[in-house]
């Protein structure tokens, strides 16, 4: 028997067309809403699903993509009553299987369903959810399911047993430190510590002291002796976020570590053992600070065994209304005030945003409207004036378009969509003196 998921928000419509499914054999779970959807689409082992186009909480362009992160090749079958071409083909480049205008006769709807799922057995490749997935994640605090996180997370679950040295790189406020805990988690090590520490934190001196300690009288001062991290991690998973900003010495201290497992505390002859894994993360290019001279070439290969890159947001808006609900229960609940929720249009904004500032700059926005907010409900004009003016993502270049052209409006709309000219080469992916010249050579506005 065929489990369908049938998300419709006119309860009269979603009533007739759930018994006539039930009808013709099939196992129906309803759906009033996306958050609804969504939530059955996680729970569930799902053989197809009928989507209305709008629902009353959110677009179903996002239930969309949230359910075939889940479950990539599902037969979704969409149904609009305003259907437009745009919107059917914009439906099927998102995963549809079909799009369908209303007013569609019950056996038409029936019809092309059966031909879907007939299809999709042929292929060997009825999907489910991958539930065992989606619930490790949910243990590990990995919210917010997309393409994107779910093929990271199968990278991170193909690495971690092995207790490999990691580099995690990604953007400011993408995660890092919760991926490496994940890692940890998963591991060899799993039942050991997981220490972290921020090398932008501290100065050089303060660093070298945390990692390794020191023996009494080792310095000005040290009345006493002190283990350092490396000690504390032992058996465990040592993290170090930002390890771009850890300096030249102490560079060469950390080398020594990895390639002969062990360490000396500040003042000691003493060699101890390093038991542990490590786990590195940055947000800057490591190869172009070798270059510079900033960071030990020997070290950079020592750390990059493993690479792992961590999607940004704006690589998985499919996972924002999920991440907006999640946040929005913890701040009432922190704050201690009732729990607050957005309108579909706020939504919708939500995730035509870029965030330059990743996750971190999404809660921070949320928690902002939450306690400067009266009103339960979230609506567009509550939104920062930066996210609520956001300028459209997408670009529609027609065939022919001179290269030229083509680079000119890619460049013109992407220093629209971020605040900074920086955040703008980080997201063409080209370095700011690169930037600098096309914005001359194209004569485009520059930004601070």
């Amino acid at each position: 028997m065929h489990t369908i998921l049938l998300v419709e928000g006119h309860a009269e419509d979603r009533v007739g067309l759930a018994s006539s499914l039930r009808a013709s054999g099939y196992r129906v779970h309803e759906a009033a809403n996306g958050r609804t959807a969504v939530a059955l689409a996680r729970r569930e082992q799902l053989h197809g699903m009928i989507l209305e186009r709008r629902l009353p909480d959110m677009d179903g362009l996002t239930v969309l993509d949230t359910v075939l992160a889940l479950a990539p090749g599902l037969p979704v079958l969409m149904v609009s009553a305003d259907a437009t071409v745009d919107e059917a083909v914009l439906a099927m480049k998102r995963g549809a299987a079909d799009f369908l205008a209303r007013p569609v006769k019950p056996e038409a709807l029936l019809e092309r369903l059966a031909e879907h799922l007939a299809r999709a057995g042929e292929r060997g490749a009825v999907p489910t959810p991958p539930s065992e997935a989606a619930s490790q994640m949910e243990r590990l605090g990995i919210i917010g399911y997309s393409r994107a996180i779910m093929d990271f997370f199968d990278k991170l679950k193909r690495v971690a047993p092995h207790g490999s040295t990691v580099l995690i790189t990604g953007e400011s406020g993408t995660g890092k430190e919760l991926f490496a805990q994940a890692l940890h988690a998963l591991g060899p090590r799993s039942r050991g510590p997981f220490i972290p520490i921020n090398c932008a934190a501290l100065t050089e001196d303060l660093l070298e002291r945390e990692l390794f300690g020191q023996e009494k009288g080792a310095a000005p001062g040290t009345d006493e002796a002190r283990g350092g991290v490396l000690e504390a991690a032992h058996e465990g998973t040592l993290f170090l976020d930002e390890v771009d900003e850890m300096g030249l010495g102490v560079q060469a201290r950390l080398l020594r570590v990895l390639e002969r497992h062990e360490f000396r505390r500040a003042g000691s002859v003493r060699r101890s053992v390093a038991d542990l894994n490590l786990v590195a993360a940055t947000h800057a290019n490591l190869e172009a600070a070798v270059e510079r001279g900033a960071f030990r070439e020997d070290l950079y290969y020592r750390l990059k065994v493993v690479t792992i890159a961590v999607p940004p947001l704006r690589e998985r808006r499919e996972a924002i209304p999920i991440l907006a609900e999640r946040f929005l229960a913890d701040i009432a609940r922190q704050a201690g005030v009732p729990a607050k929720r957005l309108t579909p249009e706020a939504l919708a904004q939500l995730q035509r945003y870029p965030w330059p500032g990743n996750i971190r700059e999404l809660r921070n926005c949320l928690e902002s409207m939450t306690l400067l907010v009266v009103s339960p409900v979230l609506g567009l004009e509550d939104l920062p004036p930066e996210v609520r003016g956001a300028a459209a993502t997408e670009i529609v270049l027609h065939v022919g378009t001179r290269m030229e052209d083509a680079e000119r409006e890619v460049i013109r709309r992407t220093l629209e969509a971020y605040p900074t000219i920086k955040d703008s080469a980080r997201a063409l992916g080209i370095g700011l003196r690169t930037l600098h010249e096309k914005l001359q050579k194209y004569d485009l506005r520059r930004k601070k």
